[in-house]
């Protein structure tokens, strides 16, 4: 799937147009992600019908906008506002989650030639639960659920009472409570209508698995980060002991943001744990996960300690005349595939890569050492690039949802509110060199010297890295997408205007210039080459006519020595005859002669008597014939008087 299928069939479908009047609805305000995509299929809520929207992209591939979508209808439909979409792993399942309710909803089995539900119904009835539906929508408030990270079959809801509730949503019976997880103090008393632990920051805004599975990472909105056992097969206690908070390296006065929001874990295998701690200011802190090497924090239980290896602010623009939005911007991450994420705010998507956790691979592997690692760490910083703007002119304008596709070629889509569907690319350099690696990595025909040699010479420097080194931008210049029924002024459009041009002009003209001089010192050294290698042509080419005249020389010589060969090979089997005719006989060639001579007598003489056997043979044969002619020719009969005499004997008696 490529991006044509993405812009001209899958934003163009009627199904974006039919949600658009429920995708301006947002009265929370908050942050959300009302798309998700697994195995080929999109999903999306439609808040008018209350229900869950499917589109399979194989069908809209191949029969383009025509393809109908299948609307999923829930038996206990949410009776909360849905803010997020998340699919489970095995694309079984669907969560829809808001701030004040969580719905499990089991989807049916997919058959048929296109794959779709049910037989490609267009509406569909699927089985659905709520959890805890009358505590979470009275007294909580659920700020984040996940998928187990090592079941199927077991759901993390965050709680605003500071507490992970763990359940299991495969019973007959109904989900079922399992376990609840103290991860603080329970919030109480209130102020200026939040709880006193909330504006202290004291309470537990977002969580993630690390990449192996076996620890949870707790963010607090002060940006302590505490870490939780999450195994299910362990014969832990009920209640497991909650670490931290996690030191940070090097530490900082305001322990690297007051305002944090979002937290996301990315690596996995041998390389370590890559924290992504996202703030309300727009800053973002990249964190490895170590063991800690403090002894006396490692004794207190401390295992683990994060060092921040650098901090990448987005640049945001709202153009809101909202003075609440000016100063924060919730950002919400979102895991992309080879080494990126997505960060959605308010002002629309950002995507960043991280070059870092490639060199942690290389590190891994053996292929780099320490110095080389921190070298590269220090000289390839992470990329922040404005993928789409959403902010219109007057009112901010969030999206309603942003997904990331699978590899090999990841596309950011994301979902605004006003129904559009924009698709970003991204990074399609590193990508490309991303799938190559997992090609060859996954070929078993190659052994691992092979495969180092191959990619290192992969990693050489070549002339379109130099030309994508120009040409990278310090800055973005993301996509506007304005709402219509907001027009802006005609000031606001010559300052965008503006903005745009100078930004063109220093960001692009002065890059192309510098490319095309790259380009033409390139085009200047091939054109030498080339010439060089003409010279070279033609002195290979004569060299050639020499070697061809020489070897029909040879040719000649061969045929001529041969036929002299032959010559001396006759010449010396007549000597050979003649040296053996005329040296006398050994004793043992007389003796073999005389043998040869017995045997020759013993032969004629028996010759002689299979003669005269013969001979016998062919006499006998001819007497034996005399013999039977004589014997047929000898009459039997009776005379007439011996006839007559037998009849009157007979006729007397």
């Amino acid at each position: 799937m490529d991006m044509r299928l993405f812009e001209m069939k899958l934003a163009n479908h009627k199904m974006f147009k039919e949600i658009k009047d429920g995708l301006s609805e947002n009265p929370s305000g908050k942050l959300r992600n009302l798309l998700d995509m697994r195995d080929d299929v999109a999903y999306v809520w439609n808040a008018t019908e209350n229900c869950l929207m499917s589109l399979n992209l194989k069908q809209l591939e191949e029969h383009g906008e025509e393809t109908m979508c299948q609307k999923l209808h829930f038996l206990t439909p949410p009776s909360f506002s849905v803010e997020r979409v998340m699919s489970s792993p095995c694309g079984s399942r669907v969560c829809l989650w808001g701030s004040r309710g969580v719905t499990i909803a089991e989807l049916p089995s997919r058959w048929g030639r296109g794959g779709l539900f049910d037989s490609g119904n267009q509406t569909v009835l699927c089985k659905s639960v709520s959890l805890d539906e009358r505590f979470l929508y009275t007294l909580g408030d659920v700020r984040r659920v996940h998928w187990h990270p090592n079941s199927l079959s077991h759901v993390l809801v965050l709680v605003s009472d500071n507490t992970i509730r763990l359940y299991n949503i495969a019973l007959r019976s109904g989900p079922k409570l399992v376990k609840v997880y103290t991860i603080g103090p329970k919030p109480s008393s209130l102020l200026a209508g939040k709880t006193i632990l909330d504006s202290l920051g004291d309470t537990a805004v977002d969580f993630t698995p690390t990449p192996d599975g076996d620890q949870l990472l707790i963010l607090r909105g002060d940006g302590e980060v505490y870490m939780l056992s999450c195994d299910l097969e362990s014969k832990s206690p009920p209640h497991p002991k909650l670490t931290g908070p996690i030191a940070i390296y090097p530490p900082a006065d305001d322990n690297y943001g007051s305002e944090s929001c979002s937290i996301l874990a990315l690596g996995g295998g041998d390389v370590p744990p890559m924290v992504i701690i996202a703030t309300c200011t727009a800053s973002i802190y990249h964190c490895l996960l170590l063991p800690n090497s403090n002894e006396s924090e490692a004794a207190n239980g401390d295992s683990h300690a994060l060092y921040v290896v650098e901090t990448v602010e987005l640049n945001i623009v709202l153009n809101s005349e909202d003075d609440a939005l000016q100063y924060s911007y919730p950002v919400q991450l979102i895991q992309c595939a080879g080494g990126a994420y997505a960060a959605l705010h308010a002002g629309g998507a950002h995507a960043v890569s991280l070059p870092a956790l490639a060199s942690l691979a290389h590190y891994a592997r053996g292929d780099e050492d320490a110095e080389s690692l921190l070298a590269s760490l220090c000289s390839r910083p992470s990329v922040s690039r404005y993928v789409v703007h959403t902010g219109g002119a007057r009112a901010p304008c969030a999206p309603a949802g942003a997904v990331v596709t699978a590899p090999p070629l990841p596309t950011l889509l994301v979902l605004c509110a006003d129904g559009a569907l924009i698709a970003r690319s991204l990074e399609p350099y590193d990508l490309e060199e991303q799938l190559y690696k997992e090609i060859q990595l996954k070929n078993p025909a190659l052994e691992q010297d092979d495969l180092r040699n191959m990619m290192k010479e992969r990693q050489k420097l070549t002339f379109s890295s130099i030309i994508q080194d120009i040409l990278t931008r310090e800055v973005s210049q993301p996509i506007l997408h304005t709402d219509r029924r907001h027009e802006p002024s005609p000031k606001e459009c010559l300052e965008t205007l503006s903005s745009a041009c100078v930004r063109l002009r220093g960001e692009y003209v002065r890059r192309l210039a510098r490319a095309a001089a790259a380009l033409a010192d390139k085009l200047r050294a091939v054109h030498t080459l080339a010439e060089r290698q003409r010279g070279w042509l033609h002195a290979l080419q004569k060299e050639i006519d020499d070697v061809q005249l020489q070897s029909v020389v040879l040719e000649e010589k061969r045929l001529l020595a041969e036929k002299h060969q032959d010559d001396i090979k006759y010449r010396c089997s007549a000597v050979v005859r003649g040296l053996r005719a005329s040296c006398r006989a050994s004793p043992a060639e007389r003796e073999l002669l005389a043998e040869l001579h017995t045997y020759k007598r013993c032969r004629e003489r028996f010759a002689d008597q299979i003669q005269q056997l013969k001979q016998h043979s062919k006499r006998n044969a001819e007497e034996i014939n005399k013999w039977q002619e004589e014997y047929k020719k000898k009459d039997a009969a009776l005379g007439k008087t011996h006839s007559d005499s037998i009849q009157s004997i007979l006729q007397q008696q």
